[in-house]
């Protein structure tokens, strides 16, 4: 299982802070001066909890992009799952991993995951293919 980095991760934890905070804001703004909550401050503040709530997700425990399991993988987002054996090529340019065959056409962005991950990530997927295919290493 592979993780977002810490990068983008950061990233999306402030952008949700920055929409609680205005979902707050009109939260206060948008609740009648008399006491009784309007509804559009209901929506507003149930909304800045919401984003709060994503915030300390991606904070706390980053998004998981990418799962191999020994049938398959399974990619984040855009959400995309595939067999071993449908795979007929991988592709490895400019940053990104494709895997394409007939029934798959799937891509990862490798900036989206840790450096130091990309290595092991792209030696898990060659290895996967080959148990999946039959294939031994030659010694």
């Amino acid at each position: 299982m592979y993780r977002l980095s810490r990068g983008p991760a950061l990233l999306g934890a402030g952008s949700f802070l920055i929409a609680s905070a205005v979902a707050v804001f009109l939260a206060f703004v948008l609740v009648p001066r008399d006491g009784a909550a309007g509804w559009m401050g209901v929506v507003a503040g149930v909304l800045a909890v919401l984003a709060l709530a994503q915030s300390a997700r991606f904070a706390l425990r980053s998004p998981v992009v990418m799962t191999l399991t020994d049938q398959g993988f399974v990619i984040g987002r855009p959400r995309c799952r595939g067999r071993w054996e449908d795979v007929e090529d991988v592709v490895l340019e400019a940053g990104r991993l494709g895997l394409t065959g007939e029934n798959v056409a799937a891509g990862l962005d490798l900036r989206l995951i840790e450096p130091d991950q990309v290595q092991p990530l792209v030696r898990e997927v060659y290895d996967r293919l080959n148990t999946a295919n039959g294939y031994t290493r030659f010694r």
